[in-house]
């Protein structure tokens, strides 16, 4: 898979768990059951540690983009 289609692939992953944080918000605005109120709040923990875990390194990959071009830039520029 090409940079371009991992980029893609990790937005979309990233776009499924905002989603998935706010449907668990709303759950957790209703749901006042304490045993099922700390599963949701459990789910809602780990989509938030995976959207930021991609969100890592969705910037890592931008950033070694960002570099390679810059050094192809300042090298032909020399």
């Amino acid at each position: 898979m090409d940079e371009a289609m991992t980029l893609k692939t990790l937005d979309q992953l990233i776009q499924l768990d905002t989603k998935a944080i706010q449907t668990y918000d709303l759950a957790l605005k209703i749901v006042t059951d304490p045993v099922i109120r700390a599963r949701i709040e459990e789910l809602k923990a780990r989509h938030t540690h995976h959207a930021e875990q991609l969100s890592l390194e969705m910037l890592k990959m931008v950033h070694n983009q960002i570099a390679t071009h810059w050094d192809a830039i300042t090298s032909a520029a020399v």
